[in-house]
């Protein structure tokens, strides 16, 4: 406030001291204008600046001078001259005299600030104050005149000084106590006077509130003195300087706030002196009382004590006997000590051989699945190969024969993989998941699973779920495989009758039961059929087969799920087996942690083969959906829908159900190969990031596939795959986050394909000849074959008639077609179709990086073949292969042995097993890829190495094995991926050792994908389609 008012009271000065100037300029020198000078003079005066009325003074005089020479008309120059110099000295003594008075008006003020300032604080310690309510008073005092943000308050003790009281600051940041000799605290006590600091920011006293927080830039620390002693300090924390008056405050009240102290000090003493001598005379009297009760007990006591006497003579007798014992059992237990600490090594001996035990029976079985499935690799592959007998040049017979071979390594491996699950349900290494379970949706797939084995074998297998079974939480994988267990044995021992699966509530949990009518096991049997490697039945005239693991298998992963697996059977009265789960899986302590599944990519955790027909539909359901593939009736027309996410899946059904489809919806590209092979549907929507494999590696597997390359497939994903999945003949593609308007269109585009039977070939050739060679070769009943000479003449057609599909010769007599493709991707009036770039010629990198630009809309491809051509119509058409005429029929099988993708491509296998290289080399080379060896991991390298001096070829893709000799496929891969060049060189893995972590394992060493021997030969074919460069 003080500092607006100096600032308004100089303003005030300057304007009126212009405003007389300017006058005095005005007017003749005769005029008295220069007594008005006095008015800013006087206004000097109001100023609590001493400095300013002498200021103002001399500035007056400048002013009155400086008019006097304006103008020396109108008054003898002398006469003005002397009147301006009087009253230049009169104002210089009227200014000398206002700083006078200023000076004495602040003394006054001061004087009444410090005797106002000596008052209050009288009243406020007035009266029996505690020390801690002195020091609050006398800071709430002291602060709030001084203007102060913080303060505190200390009182002298022997060991320093201790905090009294604080004011706007926080306690948590103030000591407790300060050391005598610490800090400029000890020097204002050893110099009684009044210390003034000056503290940057960082070191200064805080104060807050609860809206504000800050620091003070200055200190004063004031001493209070008691006589010549300083008995207290006060600390306060000040924006700006101390006045001096503040100063002068402190000096007079200092010996006034020592007294005030020691005399509160003196009051708590007092008041503690008279607290301590009340209590001192509640004690003598509670001491009197005590004492004549005393007197009383001590009678009676010393009676007591003489009884006592007597009765411990005969205890000490007894003592001395029961001494005896405890020395006898002393010895007993110490004996018994040793004995159980030998016991406790022989266990910790014991149990680290059985970990031991258990190690190297998990190695040995991992190695021996290793050593057992190489040659059953090449076995599976090599008879796969023969069956397909491609060269027909075996016969029926022959081809029987391979199939036998083929099945019966099938069989083989199946063994394996039971004593694999054995061996790592006894190690503790079986993962184990958490799925919801609903009773009926797991009858229904176990009875879909088998229900055509029970028909060829003339038996009745049903389901009957309690209506009051509730759904479970447990492995789904595991508990299907039990049942599975149990349903194929009681399918395998019955001859006639029926097989029932009963599921209803046990407890808090399920009972899932198989019942049958076969021939029952004996008494003394049931328990021996659950042992591994044994039978009821276990002689070597038996009429039923098996290795006796299934069942062992089954009570172990029972337990693992946290139930029991029960028996009741009798000798030719059948036998039900049934296991009983809890409604919640106990916690796992043994088992690794389950590993998640990749997002994209073909992979597979444990070997796959082909399933056999009975097992074809056995599709896993999504959870919480329920499709039509039960209620499916011939004639009616399906959609295939393979998605991951159970919400944009159930869109999709209600969606395709309104277009009058039946649906089927599976989760995984295995089951979407197999629905589609099975149910035939008319159209397919296909995500591509699916848990097993990519959905481009189920697209290709499709129109690889005789029977299934004519549907229809909509390809839907959040990744952006349209290149790829167009030139595998996907119909579409559309990126997610999808509309439903978008969807509906998509459907609607499918459901106008399934309805036009007849397709519409635009050929556009300038060769006469070789127009009519083509139209002979693709033309057929269902396909339409239309000829363009020009250019121009192809924009018309595809102005005025619809057209499927487009075969483009380059070189044309108008345009050329790249000429052509442009105006077809800029006329918005002409369909544009995929286009076959039909040529003789190789086109060039800048050719082929000129086609790119319409990849968006078309798709590229060059057929230099009539088969390759075949091929490539009728894949964008949509034909059914068996529709074909038979010279097309042949010309597209041909087509198919040679593989476009892989045709020309090199491929270094990395194998030490002849037998396995052989069997590759028969897989890659007659689809077009040359195969070179390498038979160990530095062979690998040193291939690759060659290749970067350009002494070889360069290689596409490398498929590397795990287990070798020298160095292991693992380091050899590591290896690789510390080249720059070879970083993005695809590698995929191949191992026949199967275990849970291989995978991880394989990827993280820098493989692109993972497939488990013995290799599914159309997953190994479809795997390298997917991954090797375009």
């Amino acid at each position: 406030m003080s500092k607006t008012l100096e600032v308004t009271i100089i303003a005030v000065i300057v304007a009126s001291l212009t405003a007389v100037l300017a006058l005095d300029m005005m007017v003749p020198l005769g005029t008295a204008v220069w007594l008005i000078y006095i008015l800013p003079l006087s206004l000097a005066f109001f100023s609590r600046r001493a400095w300013m009325p002498p200021i103002t003074a001399a500035v007056v005089c400048a002013a009155m001078f400086a008019a006097y020479f304006k103008d020396t008309g109108g008054i003898d120059p002398t006469l003005a001259a002397i009147n301006r110099s009087m009253a230049g000295l009169v104002y210089l003594c009227l200014g000398l005299l206002g700083n006078r008075l200023i000076r004495n008006r602040l003394r006054l003020e001061d004087n009444d600030w410090i005797t106002g300032t000596q008052v209050a604080l009288s009243r406020a310690i007035q009266g029996d104050l505690t020390v801690d309510r002195l020091g609050r008073q006398i800071l709430s005092v002291l602060a709030e005149r001084t203007g102060a943000r913080a303060a505190v308050v200390y009182g002298r003790d022997a060991d320093g000084f201790q905090r009294l009281a604080h004011w706007g600051t926080d306690a948590a940041l103030l000591a407790d106590r300060v050391p005598a000799d610490a800090g400029h605290l000890a020097r204002a006590a050893a110099d009684p006077q009044v210390l003034q600091l000056t503290l940057p920011p960082d070191q200064a006293l805080g104060w807050g509130s609860g809206l504000a927080r800050g620091r003070t830039a200055h200190a004063l620390i004031v001493p209070m003195r008691d006589g010549t002693a300083v008995n207290g300090l006060i600390e306060f924390g000040l924006d700006r300087p101390a006045p001096a008056r503040m100063v002068d405050l402190f000096d007079r009240i200092a010996d006034k706030l020592g007294i005030a102290l020691r005399s509160a000090h003196y009051r708590e003493q007092l008041r503690e002196l008279l607290e301590e001598t009340r209590r001192q005379a509640e004690e003598l009297r509670a001491h009197g009382e005590e004492l004549a009760a005393s007197n009383e007990e001590l009678e009676e006591q010393t009676r007591a004590l003489q009884d006592s006497h007597r009765r411990l003579e005969a205890q000490q007798t007894e003592l001395e006997t029961q001494n005896a014992q405890l020395e006898n059992q002393t010895q007993e237990l110490e004996e018994q000590r040793d004995a159980l600490a030998r016991s406790r090594r022989m266990l910790e001996d014991q149990a680290e051989a059985l970990s031991r035990e258990s190690r190297y029976k998990s190695e040995f079985v991992a190695n021996m699945s290793h050593e057992l499935r190489t040659p059953l690799n090449a076995l599976l592959i090599m008879s796969r190969l023969l069956a397909e007998n491609r060269s027909r040049t075996l016969t029926d017979e022959q081809v029987r024969w391979a199939e036998t071979i083929e099945a019966s390594g099938k069989d083989l491996l199946a063994l394996i993989n039971d004593i694999l699950d054995l061996s790592k349900i006894e190690s503790g290494k079986l993962e184990m998941s958490e799925d919801e379970i609903r009773p009926q949706a797991v009858a229904d797939k176990l009875v879909r699973a088998f229900e055509a084995q029970a028909r060829a074998k003339g038996l009745t297998l049903s389901a009957r779920v309690d209506p009051a079974a509730p759904a479970i939480r447990s492995d789904r994988q595991r508990l299907e495989q039990v049942l599975r267990n149990f349903i194929a044995n009681a399918l395998k021992f019955t001859e006639r009758g029926e097989v029932v699966l009963h599921i209803a509530p046990a407890g808090d949990g399920l009972a899932f039961g198989v019942k049958d009518s076969g021939i029952g096991i004996d008494a003394d049997q049931q328990e021996t059929v659950f042992e591994a490697f044994r039978q009821a039945d276990g002689t070597i005239s038996r009429r039923f087969g098996g290795t006796g693991l299934g069942l062992s298998i089954s009570r172990e992963l029972a337990d693992l799920l946290g139930g029991r697996i029960t028996l009741e059977s009798a000798k030719g009265q059948g036998s039900t087996f049934t296991l009983i789960l809890p409604a919640n899986p106990p916690r796992q302590s043994a088992a690794a942690p389950r590993r998640p599944a990749p997002a994209r990519g073909p992979a597979a955790p444990m070997p796959a083969l082909p399933e056999p027909e009975a097992a074809s539909i056995m599709l896993d359901a999504l959870p919480g959906l329920t499709d039509d593939r039960d209620i499916i009736e011939p004639g009616q027309r399906v959609m295939l829908v393979v998605e991951d996410d159970p919400a944009f899946a159930r869109i999709l059904l209600d969606l395709a159900r309104e277009l009058g489809f039946r649906c089927v919806c599976v989760s995984r590209a295995d089951d979407a190969v197999r629905a589609a092979r099975h149910f035939l549907p008319q159209a397919i929507v296909l995500d591509v990031g699916l848990p097993d494999h990519s959905g481009l590696s189920a697209l290709d597997r499709l129109k690889r596939d005789v029977s299934t390359r004519h549907i229809p497939v909509h390809m839907v994903s959040a990744e952006d795959y349209m290149l790829e999945a167009m030139a595998q003949g996907a119909i579409s593609y559309m990126m997610k986050p999808v509309s439903r308007e978008q969807l509906v269109e998509a459907f609607r585009s499918l459901e106008n394909r399934l309805e036009q039977r007849m397709r519409r070939v635009l050929i556009v050739e300038d060769d006469p000849a070789q127009m009519e060679g083509l139209k002979a070769l693709l033309a057929s009943d269902e396909v339409e074959t239309v000829g363009a000479e020009t250019a121009g003449r192809a924009l018309e057609i595809c102005r005025s008639q619809t057209v499927d599909c487009i075969v483009l010769d380059m070189t044309l007599p108008d345009a050329s077609g790249f000429d052509l493709l442009e105006q077809l991707d800029q006329d918005g009036t002409a369909s544009f179709p995929p286009v076959i770039v039909y040529t003789a010629r190789t086109l060039s990198e800048a050719e082929e990086q000129r086609l790119r630009r319409y990849s968006k809309s078309i798709i590229i491809k060059g057929a230099k073949s009539p088969e390759r051509l075949i091929n490539e119509v009728t894949l964008f058409l949509h034909q059914v292969v068996s529709d074909l005429p038979d010279k097309q029929r042949e010309m597209l099988a041909a087509s198919l042995n040679r593989d476009a993708q892989l045709e020309g491509r090199r491929i270094l296998v990395v194998e030490d097993d002849i037998r396995n290289v052989y069997a590759l080399t028969g897989v890659f080379e007659p689809h077009g890829a040359t195969v070179q060896i390498a038979r160990n991991g530095r062979e690998a390298l040193e291939a690759l190495g060659r290749i970067n001096d350009g002494a070889a070829p360069k290689i596409d893709l490398v498929l590397m094995d795990v287990m070798m000799p020298e160095m292991d496929g693992l380091t050899a891969t590591r290896e690789i991926r510390k080249i720059d060049r070879w970083k993005g060189l695809p590698i995929i893995m191949l191992t026949a050792k199967a275990m849970a972590e291989d995978q991880n394992q394989c990827l993280a060493a820098g493989a692109n994908d993972y497939l488990p021997k013995p290799l599914d030969v159309d997953k190994l074919l479809s795997l390298t389609r997917v991954w090797m460069p375009r």
